[in-house]
C-alpha cells in the first residue's frame, strides 16, 4: 500500500488529503502523472505556444510526434555506417583509376555537371559518363570487399 497527496493532484484541494491506494493504483497515477509532465515539456520544446485550435490536426502532430528509443538508436547506427564510408572513400577512390576518381570527384563531390566537365576535359559527354559509371563500379567492389571482411 502507498500513501498518495490528493492535493497534488487535484488543483481545488486546498488542504492535505492522504489516501491509501493499492501498488496498482498508485502505479497508474505515477505513469499518469509522468504522461502529463512530458505533454508539458514537449508543448514547450515544439513551441507549441500557438493556438493549437487552428487545425484539427495541428496539437497531435506538435505534440505527439516525438521520436521513438528505436528511432533515435537506428539514426545512430546509420549515422555510424555513414560516417565509416566517408572515411573509407579516399581509399576507394583510389581503387580506380585516376581519371575515373577524377571524373567521380568532380560530379558527385565538387557538383559540377557531365557536360561541364566534359567540356574543361575536352572529351565528349559520354566518355564522362562512362567514366564515372565505371569508377563506381570499382568503388562498389572496394566497399563490398570492406564490408565482407569485417
Amino acid at each position: 500500500m502507498k500513501t498518495i497527496n490528493l492535493r497534488w493532484m487535484y488543483p481545488h484541494y486546498r488542504h492535505d488529503e492522504f489516501v491509501d491506494v493499492t501498488d496498482e493504483v498508485w502505479a497508474a497515477t505515477y505513469q499518469a502523472k509522468r504522461e502529463m509532465e512530458n505533454y508539458e515539456r514537449r508543448k514547450v520544446y515544439h513551441r507549441a505556444y500557438y493556438s493549437l485550435d487552428a487545425y484539427s490536426w495541428l496539437e497531435n502532430y506538435a505534440l505527439e510526434h516525438s521520436r521513438s528509443p528505436e528511432d533515435i538508436l537506428l539514426e545512430r547506427e546509420e549515422m555510424t555506417t555513414r560516417l565509416y564510408l566517408i572515411a573509407a572513400l579516399p581509399v576507394a577512390l583510389a581503387h580506380a583509376t585516376p581519371t575515373q576518381a577524377r571524373r567521380v570527384h568532380a560530379y558527385y563531390i565538387a557538383g559540377i555537371k557531365q557536360p561541364e566537365i566534359a567540356r574543361r576535359e575536352g572529351i565528349h559527354s559520354s566518355k564522362v559518363s562512362v567514366a564515372i559509371h565505371r569508377g563506381l563500379r570499382n568503388m562498389r567492389r572496394y566497399y563490398d570487399d570492406l564490408f565482407q571482411t569485417e
